[in-house]
């Protein structure tokens, strides 16, 4: 019988945050050693990789626009409000900058969610919630 230790845990965790950071799909099926329990199937999510996608230009493009968020248990429009610099990045790069949106109803927590819009290609984001109400989010890209 294979014994349960706080390594092993460790280990599957990093395992799955080193998975979700890079985007790349998770394992189909996964058990815990020692816990006996079957394989938990866990479905498989898509993520943007076309790096052109992610160009202040495009974003720039589309600022004071409604787009509609979407992600597990969410749909939501939010509105681009500000196209701005990253701290201590070059002023104006094309390829690092910041996105804020806002809603008018409360928003999810911080998660990976796609932003759409008619003559906008689906694309992933990371948003992150900036107030205490969640309705105003912040992404940052930042492609050095």
């Amino acid at each position: 019988m294979t014994e349960l230790t706080r390594r092993t845990v460790l280990g599957a965790t990093a395992t799955g945050v080193a998975v979700a950071a890079v985007g790349l799909a998770p394992p189909v099926a996964a058990a815990v050693p020692g816990l006996g329990a079957a394989p938990v199937e866990v479905a498989e999510r898509a993520f943007t990789r076309n790096a052109r996608l992610y160009r202040r230009e495009r974003f720039k493009k589309h600022r004071k626009a409604r787009f509609i968020v979407t992600g597990p248990g969410v749909r939501l429009r939010m509105r681009l409000v500000d196209v701005s610099n990253i701290p201590l990045v070059t002023k104006g790069s094309n390829r690092s900058f910041e996105l804020t949106f806002t809603t008018t109803r409360p928003g999810p927590g911080q998660g990976t969610y796609t932003v759409r819009r008619r003559r906008f290609r689906a694309t992933s984001l990371f948003l992150v919630p900036t107030d205490a109400s969640h309705r105003r989010y912040r992404a940052t890209i930042n492609n050095r």
